[in-house]
């Protein structure tokens, strides 16, 4: 058995405890009325059921020798850590040594003396590293508390594996959460790729599921979202602004890893891991998000949030909805945002489809706006050509006009259409050029070509 208790507690407050729990009381409860930590209380209750104390079935009597048990074997604790911290003293100059190296934990230190030959229990030593080695900078931690509708956070976390349906194998999952501030309410979606594609789709999905859109984002500074992770002047990406300026919330981004400043996001990514994925077999990703929804909606959204004292639903129904920026009539039209260059060849390439650019814009860099049917390209912000999206993979989209007047003037001079000027021009002409064009290649292409040429200076009748 072992006890952990801090303070000295009287035989009378721990039978008034064990006496407060025999008669149904919760732990919560019974912390409460005393004002005595939880952890107190569920420790004397697990010492006292290791006793052989059954609840509902304790007499007074019963209870007070227990209590007293207790307090005895406690007396017996602090003893034997009375012999722990002696036992360290000759250690006291190494573990101060340890205690100042970066990464050092406590489990570190009890496995580096056990290797030495000195077994310690993990209570005694952190009592001892307490003591004399205590933190100069303690890590704090404040409450603050957000208005209704005032602010999501949104991040995305590893789950592990799920499997997907299309290519039937095992593939590694992501978590997005968006978690509103005020209320606690959770969206949650599993997704295999942390894109920027993904991450518009989610959002779109999240507020959807909210019923709205809260005023601020606070964000990760994950490239999907931040290109540039700075404080003061973070460059938003551009597909991300594009849905900014859609719904009409302000991106917020966190400082660079500050986690915390996050907080509420990024303890549902624990959460999801112990109550969703943790000893469950999902079928697959979608049978994953039908339950997953199912938890945001009908589980995690009604159990009391220690830090509000209410449920997340009752707050997110009662004073958050109604506040939350209502969803615009028309659908947002998902675009992705691609930096490029122009290559000698005319074009830029976008998912391994080539599209021409005009021939001034050549080993410059330009932005495409890609979206399900165009491919828009833009250079120093002015819109500069605009194709049709590629269907497949190695297509190339080339617009004639784009290249110089002598180029087009031979892509458009086909031989096809060489014997039809010649022909206009008469027999001998026709007869001639068709005799150049009889074996295909591009500089009989050119030729002929230049043939043709000659009716620029010479009249074709004499």
């Amino acid at each position: 058995m072992r006890l952990t208790m801090k303070r000295k507690i009287a035989v009378i407050e721990i039978a008034e405890i064990l006496y407060r729990w025999n008669l149904g009381m919760s732990k919560r409860q019974i912390s409460y009325s005393l004002g005595a930590s939880r952890n107190t209380v569920k420790s004397i209750i697990k010492s006292a059921e290791d006793l052989g104390l059954v609840r509902g079935e304790a007499a007074n009597v019963k209870i007070d020798d227990v209590a007293r048990n207790i307090t005895m074997l406690r007396r017996d604790n602090q003893g034997n850590l009375k012999v722990v911290q002696t036992k360290l003293e000759k250690w006291h100059e190494q573990l101060k040594i340890w205690r100042s190296q970066p990464n050092m934990t406590v489990t570190q230190m009890k496995r580096l003396l056990a290797e030495q030959g000195e077994i310690v229990s993990d209570t005694g030593l952190r009592r001892y590293i307490k003591k004399f080695f205590p933190e100069i900078d303690k890590t704090v931690t404040i409450h603050l508390e957000t208005s209704p509708a005032k602010q999501a956070q949104v991040d995305y976390g590893y789950i592990g594996m799920l499997l997907d349906p299309v290519s039937k194998r095992l593939r590694k999952s992501y978590a997005f959460i968006m978690t509103l501030a005020h209320s606690r309410h959770r969206f949650v979606y599993f997704v295999f790729k942390q894109d920027v594609a993904s991450w518009i789709d989610c959002h779109v999905r999240a507020f959807n599921f909210f019923g709205g859109i809260p005023e601020t984002v606070l964000l990760d500074n994950l490239k999907a979202g931040v290109i540039k992770p700075h404080i003061y002047d973070p460059t938003i990406n551009r597909s991300y602004a594009e849905l900014e300026r859609h719904y009409g919330f302000i991106v917020d981004p966190a400082k660079v890893r500050k986690p915390e400043h996050k907080g509420k996001v990024e303890r549902t990514v624990t959460i999801v891991k112990q109550q969703v994925i943790a000893g469950r077999e999902h079928q697959d990703i979608c049978a994953a998000n039908a339950y997953v929804r199912h938890w945001c909606l009908e589980e995690i959204a009604h159990r009391i949030v220690r830090t509000t004292g209410e449920a997340p639903w009752v707050r997110y129904t009662r004073d958050e909805k109604p506040l939350l920026l209502p969803l615009p009539k028309t659908e947002f039209e998902r675009a992705i945002w691609q930096e490029g260059f122009v290559h000698k060849d005319h074009n830029v390439v976008f998912a391994g489809s080539f599209y021409s650019v005009p021939t001034k814009y050549i080993e410059q860099t330009v932005w495409l706006r890609v979206t399900m049917r165009t491919v828009q390209i833009y250079h120093n912000e002015l819109l500069i050509k605009t194709h049709v999206r590629a269907s497949n993979k190695g297509q190339w989209l080339t617009d004639p006009k784009d290249y110089p007047e002598y180029v087009s003037e031979f892509l458009e001079k086909t031989p096809q259409a060489c014997l039809g000027m010649a022909q206009a021009m008469g027999d001998s002409i026709y007869k001639l050029v068709d005799e150049i064009l009889q074996k295909p290649s591009i500089t009989n292409q050119r030729k002929a070509q230049a043939v043709l040429r000659l009716s620029n200076k010479y009249d074709t009748n004499k």
